[in-house]
């Protein structure tokens, strides 16, 4: 239990010397009435003593109030600069700690650090984020793969319907979709009386020949060797075959080691996305 005591004593203390000061002030001063009564003279330089020693005291007092000031100011600069130094070294230490503790982190185990219980824990988990990570990839892929499929299947029907288109418009539209598309210039060659070639290609000094077929089943070795017959006559450095039906092994085959490009129904669908 807190005992109030000692500050009760204090204050009495204190009480008591003012009261005795006033005490002796009032002493001295009827004292000097008294003086004043008995022999004015002397209650003259009784007075004039007492008011002297009271300025000396009064001097002496403020005196000390100066020196008591001035050195309170230099404790309280030198306080405030110690609990600067005390707030610098403490900082100082601070930073130590922290430093000592993060190297102290890094020789942790890397389960420890990331808050696991164990190692087999952190593995564990590990395993199952690989796992996570890579099933997200496999379903993002195949989510691609089924849209590809889709919007092939979608241009393969588109391809089917080129079938409704007469020879010209086939021509026109292959012209537009396949060759224009990727830069080439193209010029359609007269509709009949063409020699088996129906656009002039030329990009970067480059000419090339291209003949569009639209056939429902497979293109033939033989057709491609007509062409190729063409090709040479012409003198070109390439020749395109373009069909909406697919080429036979054989006609692979024969195009294989020459520079026909073959481009069939999965080509053109490709085309369109």
């Amino acid at each position: 239990m807190y005992n109030r005591q000692p500050e009760a004593k204090g204050c009495l203390t204190i009480i008591f010397t003012i009261f005795f000061v006033i005490f002796l002030f009032v002493l001295a001063f009827f004292f000097g009435i008294y003086l004043m009564f008995k022999n004015i003279v002397f209650g003259l330089v009784y007075f004039l003593v007492a008011g002297l020693l009271f300025e000396k005291w009064d001097k002496r007092r403020k005196t000390k109030q100066e020196n008591f000031k001035k050195l309170a100011g230099f404790y309280s600069q030198l306080t405030l600069a110690e609990e600067t130094e005390r707030k610098e070294k403490s900082k100082i230490e601070s930073e130590k700690e922290y430093q000592r503790k993060q190297e102290e982190f890094k020789k942790l185990p890397v389960w420890k650090q990331r808050g696991y219980a164990s190692n087999n824990e952190y593995l564990a988990e590990k395993e199952r984020r690989i796992r996570k990570r890579e099933q997200d990839v496999l379903l993002a892929k195949s989510y691609k793969l089924r849209q590809r499929r889709s919007t092939l299947k979608a241009n393969l029907i588109t391809i089917d319907r080129l079938m409704e288109l007469t020879p010209i418009e086939f021509e026109k539209w292959v012209k537009q979709n396949v060759f224009e598309k990727d830069g080439w210039g193209v010029e359609e060659t007269r509709t009949t009386g063409d020699g088996g070639i129906d656009l002039v290609l030329s990009r970067n000094g480059e000419h090339s020949i291209a003949q569009c077929k639209r056939f429902r089943n497979t293109v033939g070795e033989p057709a491609l060797r007509d062409f190729y017959g063409t090709m040479m006559s012409e003198g070109v450095s390439r020749g395109y075959f373009v069909t909406t039906g697919l080429f036979s092994l054989s006609a692979q085959k024969f195009a294989q080691d020459k520079p026909i490009v073959m481009i069939d129904r999965r080509l053109l669908a490709q085309k369109l996305e």
